[in-house]
């Protein structure tokens, strides 16, 4: 579906939905969003009661790194690393969690890794423990776009109606609209053409 439509030097821009976009889960993402539920799919990990209890005492106890992810479901689904205000149709759905070691390997410093290696580290605190949070934050963001299908591609056409450029998979509108212009002026450049910005 058409989101927008721009036509500049001859050029027409579309921004469009991208129907079958690459789903988050599975990239090679830092954390895993776990959930139970059997009627949506709210997550990358679908898992037990007793598994999400587990992971919320591992993050009690600093193996594990993670937050609560809460949904809200009604006529779709999203969610989110914060509670939603409606107390009917949401509610905490599972956790998104990565292990300590994990978050020691992508963020830890050369100092954090010699005081694991030397049992001084204590798991998942820190400045560390706050760089893989954000990314976490980020994943679960990355995830409720792709289960709202705020995922967007762009098709650039010149003024015969050729496609000279398209790409897909932007998650957020801006991201797909700031790739096409730039696209678009690169084209126009490539082809040693003025462009009015």
């Amino acid at each position: 579906m058409e989101i927008k439509s721009i036509q500049q030097n001859g050029y027409t821009l579309r921004i469009l939905t991208d129907d079958s976009p690459d789903s988050p889960a599975d990239w090679d993402n830092l954390g895993q969003i776990a959930y139970c539920s059997d009627r949506y799919t709210l997550g990358t990990e679908h898992v037990s009661r007793d598994r999400l209890d587990e992971i919320a005492a591992g993050i009690e106890d600093g193996s594990l790194i993670g937050l609560p992810v809460y949904a809200y479901v009604h006529s779709g689904a999203t969610i989110s690393t914060s509670p939603f205000s409606c107390p009917w149709d949401s509610g905490q759905c599972g956790f998104i969690y990565c292990t300590a070691a994990k978050g020691l390997e992508e963020f830890g410093t050369k100092r954090d890794r010699l005081n694991a290696a030397e049992g001084k580290f204590r798991k998942g605190t820190g400045s560390l423990r706050a760089k893989a949070l954000k990314c976490l934050i980020g994943e679960v963001k990355t995830f409720d776009q792709y289960l709202r299908g705020d995922v967007y591609g762009y098709t650039i056409t010149d003024k015969d109606g050729d496609v000279v450029d398209s790409c897909w998979g932007f998650y957020g509108i801006e991201c797909a609209e700031q790739e096409a212009r730039s696209s678009l002026r690169h084209w126009a450049e490539q082809q040693g053409e003025l462009f009015a910005a």
